[in-house]
């Protein structure tokens, strides 16, 4: 990655991961049923259009040019097809399917809450009166979030019929 910032560089390659993980939930729940798979398709698209803007809009703040910024963004997320396999193929191992959604949708958790605390934590050292606003405004976001979620898995089945 010559000639990359570093915040260019940490942004490609948690990308990379990230979307390896992605690619490996959705595979898995593919293994599981369409229904599922579709389901958890939906949740990561609306997961990934907003992550992959802002995703851009970093690396363009940090001195990429848009054709070089959205071809290092293509890459890192082909690395979604690769855990897409890795999730398909743990089909045939037993309990591999279970453990691997254990495994990204502890994941999923952790990278959600890290985010919001620091910014939580940004917040409440920039203004120490007004914390519970910022705290009360991202749990509002992941709650909502957690519901569209199960509203997805409540009607899973008719997901499969479509």
């Amino acid at each position: 990655m010559c000639g990359l910032k570093s915040t260019a560089f940490v942004i490609i390659f948690g990308d990379a991961i990230h979307n390896f993980i992605d690619g490996i939930a959705v595979g898995a729940s593919f293994a599981i049923s369409n229904q599922v798979g579709i389901a958890t398709s939906i949740a990561v698209v609306c997961h990934e259009v907003p992550h992959e803007l802002g995703d851009f809009a970093v690396l363009i703040e940090s001195g990429l040019s848009i054709p070089r910024a959205m071809f290092l963004n293509f890459l890192s997320s082909l690395t979604a097809y690769a855990g897409l396999f890795v999730g398909l193929a743990a089909i045939s191992v037993d309990s591999a399917v279970e453990i691997l959604l254990a495994i990204t949708a502890g994941m999923f958790l952790y990278v959600a809450w890290l985010d919001m605390l620091v910014h939580l934590k940004k917040e409440s050292a920039s203004t120490n009166d007004k914390w519970y606003i910022t705290l009360s405004l991202q749990n509002i976001g992941f709650i909502t979030g957690f519901l569209i979620m199960f509203a997805i898995g409540w009607y899973e089945e008719a997901l499969g019929s479509l």
